[in-house]
């Protein structure tokens, strides 16, 4: 059988690929069978999101006092896909979205336990290494499910969430024989405790500042998700999808909306996985906050385009764009939050929280704004989102930094802005 650290990687990348196969055909559900448009599948997104974000923060106590966290992990996962894979029953849109509501209920019991399990190694390096080998895995089910979800929804609209429905089971049936996080991995020793005390005392101080970028990042996300998949649609239809800048459109551009943002999908969470690939064999990026300041203006920048652009191939650079920015924060933010073993459970509860709150204000914000002043004026509005949001990590870093050295003053030790260099 498979080592456990091999299982859990196969467990995320299986989840995830069920989870972007739901996520991509949902949008076009909606258009197709709802009778909705941007606002309506905005509002899908972010009450997804929201569900997803009250669940990892209300459980992150119980994630710890649980005896095996796992166990809230196969409970969750039992949930949502038995949910999500019934959408295509229902055409009405409230049924529909109780049934988002529980499914994300679900999903929210789960990620906080995976990434606990995972966090559980005491060895910073090699705690990085794991994290490398799990991110990659279920960022690379995103990237490479909605190449498939894509043509699958145009065949037949069921046809992604019967697959979801036989990815979820085979989750639930590894889960069941994943070991305890202490029966696999050692306890760290006074000694090991002691030779990391400064690094763990500078992820302390970029702990919340993280948490601020992963917000911001899945916020942008939410959008590429939820919200954009209305204005490739609308290109589609209109014949006015472009590969470069032609005058005249490509007949391939013309027809299968949701297989062409399927592609743009796929850059993006393939981005990101090769950025976990990258962080996990790198340290550069650890407590040096200006790497995540540059990509959220990179990425301010992409939405400016994306707000007018008919390129399919300019879309493209923008979501990977987009996705390198995700990847770079969601790890440091999971890397900083898994420093502490007391507070790795609960910690990881609230990472995940921010991921689910930020995609609930870009969902429900996008999709309303597109609806009522088209695609232009909101994306090109958020430079000032992005702005705000960088003040507020800079102000939440000086804040962490000057704790963290008033406490490495009372011990001796170097300050956290010392060891981030």
């Amino acid at each position: 059988m498979l080592k456990p650290p091999i299982r859990i990687c196969l467990v995320g990348f299986l989840l995830d690929f069920a989870v972007m196969i739901g996520l991509t055909a949902m949008p076009f559900y909606v258009f197709n069978h709802l009778g909705g448009g941007a606002a309506m599948s905005g509002s899908f997104g972010a009450v997804q999101a929201s569900a997803y974000a009250v669940t990892c923060i209300l459980a992150a106590g119980l994630v710890s006092r649980t005896h095996n966290g796992l166990t809230l992990a196969l409970m969750g996962m039992l949930v949502f896909t038995i949910c999500f894979s019934t959408i295509p029953l229902s055409k009405s849109v409230l049924l529909c979205g109780g049934i988002t509501v529980f499914s994300f209920v679900g999903m929210g019991l789960i990620w906080p336990a995976l990434h606990s399990w995972v966090g559980a190694e005491p060895d910073p390096a090699l705690r990085a290494k794991y994290m490398s080998w799990f991110n990659l895995s279920w960022s690379f089910g995103f990237a490479v499910s909605p190449l498939f979800a894509g043509p699958l929804y145009d065949l037949d609209y069921r046809l992604p969430f019967a697959v979801l429905f036989v990815l979820g089971m085979a989750c639930v049936l590894i889960l069941r024989t994943m070991p305890h996080e202490k029966t696999y991995f050692a306890e760290a020793t006074p000694e090991m405790m002691d030779a990391r005390a400064g690094h763990d005392r500078a992820s302390e101080a970029h702990l919340h500042a993280a948490w601020c970028a992963t917000f911001a990042a899945n916020a942008l996300i939410g959008v590429t998700r939820c919200v954009y998949p209305k204005r490739v649609d609308d290109l589609v239809a209109a014949g006015q999808l472009q590969l470069f800048l032609e005058d005249i459109p490509a007949e391939f551009l013309r027809h299968a909306a949701a297989t062409k943002f399927s592609w743009l999908a796929g850059a993006l969470a393939l981005s990101t996985a090769i950025t976990f690939i990258v962080l996990g064999k790198t340290s550069f990026w650890r407590h040096r906050f200006q790497v995540l300041f540059a990509l959220q203006a990179l990425s301010a920048a992409a939405f400016w385009a994306l707000g007018t652009t008919r390129s399919l191939a300019v879309m493209m650079c923008c979501f990977v764009i987009v996705g390198v920015t995700l990847g770079v924060a969601f790890f440091s933010s999971a890397y900083y939050s898994l420093a502490n073993p007391e507070h790795k459970h609960r910690r990881a509860s609230i990472n995940e929280g921010a991921v689910g709150l930020g995609g609930f204000v870009g969902s429900i914000l996008f999709g309303y704004a597109v609806q009522q002043w088209g695609v232009a004026l909101p994306f090109r509005l958020t430079p000032l989102f992005i702005a705000l949001a960088v003040a507020l990590q800079w102000a939440l870093l000086r804040r962490g930094r000057n704790i963290a050295s008033k406490m490495a003053l009372d011990t001796d030790e170097p300050p956290a802005n010392a060891v981030s260099r």
